[in-house]
C-alpha cells in the first residue's frame, strides 16, 4: 500500500481534487433545473428569448 501511494500519490490527489470540484459545481448549479443558479439561468434565458421575440414581432 505504501508503494502504491509513493508511486501514484500525486495522481490520486489530483483525481480526488477534480472529482471534488465537479461535485461542488453540480451541487451549486444543479444537474437539471433543481439548483438555484440553474433556475436563475433558465429564467434569464427565457426572459431574453421572450424580449427578443417581442422586439421582432413574434408573439407566443
Amino acid at each position: 500500500m505504501k508503494e502504491i501511494f509513493q508511486e501514484y500519490g500525486g495522481i490520486l490527489i489530483t483525481v480526488v481534487a477534480i472529482l471534488s470540484v465537479i461535485l461542488v459545481v453540480v451541487a451549486v448549479i444543479g444537474s437539471d433545473e433543481n439548483g438555484a443558479i440553474g433556475i436563475a439561468f433558465k429564467g434569464l434565458i427565457d426572459s431574453f428569448v421572450a424580449r427578443a421575440n417581442s422586439s421582432i414581432g413574434i408573439g407566443e
